[in-house]
């Protein structure tokens, strides 16, 4: 009887070891698996966040092409001038008329802005 007694608790003690290392692997890959799951829940919310911004940016880019579409019209950029700036079109005895005569063309050194001061010098030593 003592025999089936130490047997019996010679196999209680073999249980009880495996007990311990095994319910510490549970615990650790319930505590990993935890850790993953929060960590993938926290990636979704960021997800969900960009793509709610990238939403917010194409709708706000969609309003600029739209205002942009509508700047680049010569008829709103003259409706906003008119009613915005105040601004109005000249009335006929407003206007002025200049006619250039481009045949004519001054060929004069002394006219010449940027030659005009290197002539100058040039004429003051040569003056002997």
């Amino acid at each position: 009887m003592q025999n089936n007694e130490y047997k019996i608790k010679k196999e209680n003690k073999i249980k009880n070891r495996l007990i311990l290392p095994i319910s510490v692997l549970i615990l650790i890959v319930a505590i990993l698996s935890t850790i993953m799951y929060a960590h993938l829940t926290n990636l979704d919310r960021k997800i969900a966040s960009q793509e709610a911004e990238i939403s917010e940016l194409k709708k706000n880019k969609l309003s600029l092409e739209g205002e942009v579409v509508g700047i680049k019209s010569s008829s709103e950029i003259a409706e906003e001038a008119m009613y915005k700036l105040g601004m109005v079109y000249p009335s006929d005895d407003q206007i002025i008329y200049i006619e250039l005569d481009n045949a004519k063309e001054s060929k004069d050194v002394n006219q010449n802005v940027f030659l005009s001061p290197v002539i100058s010098v040039l004429k003051s030593y040569t003056k002997d």
